[in-house]
């Protein structure tokens, strides 16, 4: 298996603005919400369901992600997570956290790395 089968493109670097990007991505039959952030440490990426229930961040305001703090913030019951590591800091789910995507920038792009994923995104077969 090549490395390039496994990387699912995502967005361009340029296209994650501050206050984050929704972005989807297929996961086997499934559409599955991510969100793109920048932190102190690069691009993060966070599949977009509260730990609370399994609703949307922005549930109520597509794309809306960050409070006035600066943290991700679910509009449904009010989860707050720390964008750099996904930590719910307050909340009805305070101490679980957001589940990690696995990405890696190259040429400019964010790329999902399939590999990483335990859904079902599978890698692809080689070609050769």
């Amino acid at each position: 298996m090549n490395d390039r089968a496994r990387r699912v493109p995502l967005a361009r670097v340029e296209e994650v603005p501050s206050q984050g990007l929704v972005v989807t991505y297929r996961d086997g039959p499934f559409e599955e919400p991510a969100i793109l952030i920048r932190t102190a440490d690069g691009i993060r990426a966070w599949k977009n369901r509260c730990r609370h229930l399994a609703l949307r961040l922005d549930c109520r305001d597509p794309g809306q992600l960050l409070d006035r703090n600066g943290n991700l913030t679910c509009q449904e019951h009010g989860a707050t997570y720390r964008p750099d590591d996904g930590l719910c800091i307050a909340g009805p789910c305070s101490g679980s956290g957001l589940r990690p995507l696995p990405v890696a920038i190259e040429g400019g792009i964010v790329f999902l790395d399939a590999e990483g994923l335990s859904g079902f995104l599978a890698p692809l077969p080689d070609s050769a």
